[in-house]
Protein backbone atom coordinates (compact mmCIF):
# COMPACT_ATOMS: atom_id res chain seq x y z
CA UNK A 1 0.00 0.00 0.00
CA UNK A 2 2.87 2.76 1.05
CA UNK A 3 4.36 1.75 -2.22
CA UNK A 4 1.16 2.32 -4.33
CA UNK A 5 0.65 5.88 -2.46
CA UNK A 6 4.07 6.70 -3.18
CA UNK A 7 4.48 5.91 -7.00
CA UNK A 8 0.53 7.60 -6.80
CA UNK A 9 2.57 11.12 -5.32
CA UNK A 10 5.49 10.71 -7.37
CA UNK A 11 2.85 10.82 -10.30
CA UNK A 12 1.02 13.72 -9.45
CA UNK A 13 4.43 15.42 -8.63
CA UNK A 14 5.81 14.37 -11.58
CA UNK A 15 2.68 15.88 -13.78
CA UNK A 16 1.65 19.03 -11.84
CA UNK A 17 0.99 21.11 -14.91
CA UNK A 18 3.50 24.22 -15.38
CA UNK A 19 2.38 27.69 -14.80
CA UNK A 20 4.13 29.15 -17.57
CA UNK A 21 2.17 31.07 -19.66
CA UNK A 22 2.83 32.38 -23.59
CA UNK A 23 3.86 36.16 -23.91
CA UNK A 24 1.56 37.51 -26.28
CA UNK A 25 2.42 40.64 -28.21
CA UNK A 26 1.16 44.09 -26.81
CA UNK A 27 -1.93 44.89 -29.61
CA UNK A 28 -3.97 46.49 -27.52
CA UNK A 29 -5.22 49.91 -28.82
CA UNK A 30 -6.28 51.89 -32.31
CA UNK A 31 -4.05 50.31 -35.43
CA UNK A 32 -4.77 52.21 -38.66
CA UNK A 33 -5.15 49.87 -41.51
CA UNK A 34 -3.25 50.77 -44.37
CA UNK A 35 -3.95 47.69 -46.80
CA UNK A 36 -6.22 44.64 -46.98
CA UNK A 37 -6.27 41.86 -49.24
CA UNK A 38 -9.11 39.88 -49.73
CA UNK A 39 -8.92 36.51 -51.57
CA UNK A 40 -11.02 33.29 -52.57
CA UNK A 41 -10.54 30.39 -53.82
CA UNK A 42 -11.85 26.98 -54.42
CA UNK A 43 -9.27 23.81 -54.27
CA UNK A 44 -10.69 20.82 -55.51
CA UNK A 45 -7.80 17.80 -56.31
CA UNK A 46 -5.03 19.76 -55.64
CA UNK A 47 -5.99 22.48 -57.87
CA UNK A 48 -6.49 25.63 -56.51
CA UNK A 49 -8.77 28.05 -58.77
CA UNK A 50 -9.08 31.34 -57.53
CA UNK A 51 -11.64 33.81 -57.94
CA UNK A 52 -11.07 36.59 -56.26
CA UNK A 53 -7.79 38.69 -55.46
CA UNK A 54 -8.43 42.47 -54.61
CA UNK A 55 -6.15 44.86 -53.01
CA UNK A 56 -7.92 47.85 -51.42
CA UNK A 57 -5.57 50.69 -49.71
CA UNK A 58 -6.75 52.96 -47.00
CA UNK A 59 -5.91 56.29 -46.55
CA UNK A 60 -5.43 57.91 -43.15
CA UNK A 61 -8.09 57.14 -40.98
CA UNK A 62 -10.52 55.44 -43.15
CA UNK A 63 -10.38 52.33 -41.74
CA UNK A 64 -8.73 50.61 -38.25
CA UNK A 65 -9.25 48.66 -35.53
CA UNK A 66 -8.95 48.73 -31.84
CA UNK A 67 -8.15 46.07 -29.22
CA UNK A 68 -9.33 46.14 -26.15
CA UNK A 69 -9.56 43.35 -23.38
CA UNK A 70 -12.02 41.62 -24.40
CA UNK A 71 -13.59 43.08 -27.83
CA UNK A 72 -12.20 44.64 -30.90
CA UNK A 73 -13.96 47.77 -32.81
CA UNK A 74 -12.93 47.40 -36.25
CA UNK A 75 -14.30 50.63 -38.60
CA UNK A 76 -14.14 49.82 -42.46
CA UNK A 77 -15.92 50.87 -45.45
CA UNK A 78 -17.74 53.77 -43.56
CA UNK A 79 -19.18 50.63 -41.57
CA UNK A 80 -18.32 50.28 -37.34
CA UNK A 81 -18.33 46.40 -36.04
CA UNK A 82 -17.93 45.45 -32.59
CA UNK A 83 -16.16 41.65 -32.28
CA UNK A 84 -15.19 39.17 -29.65
CA UNK A 85 -11.63 39.55 -29.12
CA UNK A 86 -9.52 36.63 -27.45
CA UNK A 87 -6.12 35.93 -27.52
CA UNK A 88 -4.95 31.97 -28.11
CA UNK A 89 -1.30 32.14 -28.50
CA UNK A 90 1.66 34.14 -29.50
CA UNK A 91 0.32 33.67 -33.06
CA UNK A 92 -3.29 33.46 -33.00
CA UNK A 93 -6.52 35.18 -31.83
CA UNK A 94 -9.60 35.21 -32.50
CA UNK A 95 -12.31 37.67 -33.99
CA UNK A 96 -15.67 36.34 -32.99
CA UNK A 97 -15.24 33.22 -34.41
CA UNK A 98 -12.70 33.52 -36.69
CA UNK A 99 -9.02 32.41 -36.67
CA UNK A 100 -6.53 34.82 -37.21
CA UNK A 101 -2.78 34.25 -37.28
CA UNK A 102 -0.28 37.22 -36.53
CA UNK A 103 2.54 37.26 -39.46
CA UNK A 104 4.46 40.47 -38.34
CA UNK A 105 4.79 42.69 -35.49
CA UNK A 106 6.76 45.51 -34.60
CA UNK A 107 5.64 48.52 -31.96
CA UNK A 108 4.80 50.31 -35.57
CA UNK A 109 3.35 47.68 -37.77
CA UNK A 110 1.25 44.59 -37.32
CA UNK A 111 0.18 42.15 -39.80
CA UNK A 112 -2.38 39.33 -39.82
CA UNK A 113 -4.49 37.31 -41.93
CA UNK A 114 -7.86 35.25 -41.42
CA UNK A 115 -8.48 31.80 -43.16
CA UNK A 116 -12.28 30.62 -43.27
CA UNK A 117 -13.17 27.07 -44.93
CA UNK A 118 -16.04 26.23 -46.49
CA UNK A 119 -16.97 22.70 -47.69
CA UNK A 120 -20.69 23.23 -48.20
CA UNK A 121 -20.97 25.72 -50.69
CA UNK A 122 -19.71 23.71 -53.92
CA UNK A 123 -20.16 19.58 -53.05
CA UNK A 124 -16.86 18.14 -53.47
CA UNK A 125 -14.99 21.21 -53.22
CA UNK A 126 -13.48 23.21 -51.15
CA UNK A 127 -14.24 27.36 -51.09
CA UNK A 128 -11.59 29.43 -48.97
CA UNK A 129 -11.61 32.71 -47.64
CA UNK A 130 -8.62 34.84 -46.43
CA UNK A 131 -8.24 38.23 -45.73
CA UNK A 132 -5.06 39.38 -44.85
CA UNK A 133 -4.38 42.72 -43.45
CA UNK A 134 -1.79 45.26 -42.77
CA UNK A 135 -1.75 47.82 -39.81
CA UNK A 136 0.21 50.97 -38.68
CA UNK A 137 0.23 52.93 -35.40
Amino acid sequence: MRKILALSLLTFISCKKDNNTVQQYNYTGKWNISQSISKEYTLENGDTIYTKNEVTDYGAGAAWINFQSKYALMYINYSLDSMKYEPITQSYFNLDSTLCEITAFSDSAFLFNTLIFDNTAIPDKIQVKQDFFTLSK
